[in-house]
């Protein structure tokens, strides 16, 4: 009878042990795949960033594919200078979309790895701001612009903005609104420091009318943003063609959304857009 007993509270014994051994692992299991939930839920960010840019080197794909059979078909000479210059820009934008999604998925790739995933993936910069200009880096502006500009003066509002033409044509407003900032020292553009970090000098030459610029009077505003659109930043005016008309994008007046390329007014809010609708 005792050694039936003394057998009984072995195997209780044991069964508790057991069970004691799978909670803890059971626990164990869940806090380890804690992480991996979280940063799996943190990378959204990275992740519309890899899918935005893959439609972006489709896009670009098709304008290359799109162009090369313009050129064939070109008759006159004057046509294939035309077809080739068309050629040549979609060329190399395709090669800055293919640039961007390997940044992208760079980023993707680290934030899965347990990176914060906002870090400097490529010639990107830092992890982003929240300033007001942050969503045109998000959309394709060097992050390195959206740095500077962190660094600015915060803009009082007052007075009209030496470049608000530009802005008016895509540029996004947080930059013409700094450029009603004072001048810098020695006399610089007040937002020269954007221009040292990526954007076209000839924005801020613009927007510094006591040192030459246009000082409001900009009568092509869309030449001075076209190397805006060689960064990467998909501005409206971006896709006007060359000579003003149809082209071979169908349709004649240019400047359309193009079957496949995100709508640009969808990832930057631009003063151009509220117009552009119907």
């Amino acid at each position: 009878m005792i050694r039936y007993a003394v057998r009984l509270v072995l195997a209780g014994g044991v069964a508790l042990a057991l069970t004691l051994t799978g909670l803890v692992s059971t626990g164990a299991h869940a806090a380890s795949g804690a992480p991996s939930g979280e940063r799996a839920a943190s990378c959204a960010k990275e992740k519309k960033q890899v899918k935005t840019a893959k439609k972006a080197v489709k896009k670009s794909n098709a304008k290359v594919k799109k162009a090369k059979k313009a050129k064939r078909n070109a008759d006159s000479v004057q046509q294939r200078q035309a077809a080739d210059k068309k050629l040549k820009k979609a060329k190399k934008q395709q090669a800055k979309a293919k640039k961007k999604l390997t940044r992208a998925q760079a980023k993707l790739k680290k934030c899965r790895a347990g990176g914060d995933g906002g870090g400097g993936g490529g010639g990107g910069g830092g992890g982003g701001t929240d300033g007001p200009l942050q969503p045109a880096c998000d959309a394709g502006l060097p992050q390195a612009i959206c740095d500077a500009f962190e660094t600015l003066p915060i803009p009082t509002g007052g007075g009209d903005s030496p470049i608000q033409a530009l802005c008016d044509a895509g540029l996004p407003q947080a930059i013409c609104d700094a450029a009603t900032l004072p001048p810098g020292a020695g006399g610089t553009s007040p937002i020269q420091a954007l221009c040292d970090a990526g954007l076209p000098q000839d924005i801020c030459d613009q927007a510094n009318p006591g040192g030459g610029g246009g000082g409001g009077e900009i009568p092509d505003p869309g030449g001075v943003l076209d190397p805006v659109c060689d960064l990467g930043l998909p501005l409206p005016i971006c896709d006007v063609p060359d000579n003003g008309g149809g082209g071979d994008d169908g349709g004649g007046g240019g400047g359309g959304n193009i079957p496949g390329l995100p709508d640009p007014c969808d990832l930057v809010p631009l003063p151009i857009c509220s117009t552009g609708r119907a």
